[in-house]
């Protein structure tokens, strides 16, 4: 089930999960595929909620905006939907209120607090060594060994950019 800001995803173990998504993350789904969802989970005193991302950048992202007073994480992925990470980074970078303003929820004291608190955090986007511990993580919670992965991370093709692409290239080489 995909619906608007969240999809109902189901693990190989057969457990049923509602997670919160971007509508850039949403649009790619595919119903019946099988997709690899790097997650958050906030714990408040009232609920649980967990958020999804299908990519390490995208997480980072909203990591970031979620350090900002008074953006929570369905702030944080309202202003998620509002373009590409390096769309929104880019606004951040370049002192652009205006695009963040554009997000439900989001008014001009926020945007521009957002800039201030992020502006020397988000820069260009990250570097390869930070999607190479996302790969390496995924893979040790797939089980793979702690050797079999270091070799495998050597051999990742440098043409890759997104984390699932890594990892897939990484999965590839340890067979």
């Amino acid at each position: 089930m995909v619906g608007e800001n969240s999809a109902g995803i189901e693990t190989a173990g057969g457990e049923g999960y509602l997670v919160h998504m971007s509508k850039n993350a949403l649009s790619t789904m595919v119903i019946g595929r099988e997709v690899i969802i790097i997650t958050r989970l906030f714990v408040r005193e009232d609920s649980m909620e967990l958020f999804g991302f299908l990519d390490g950048e995208e997480k980072r992202l909203f990591d970031m905006l979620n350090t900002v007073s008074g953006v929570g994480p369905r702030a944080a992925m309202t202003i998620l939907a509002l373009g590409t990470t390096e769309q929104i980074r880019s606004a951040i970078a370049g002192g652009k209120a205006e695009m963040l303003t554009k997000s439900f929820g989001i008014g001009k004291k926020t945007a521009e607090r957002i800039i201030v608190d992020l502006k020397d955090k988000v820069g260009p986007s990250s570097e390869k060594g930070d999607w190479d511990d996302d790969v390496y993580e995924a893979l040790i919670k797939l089980g793979y060994r702690r050797e079999g992965i270091k070799e495998a991370m050597k051999k990742i093709d440098p043409d890759l950019k997104t984390t699932n692409e890594r990892l897939k290239d990484a999965m590839k080489k340890m067979k």
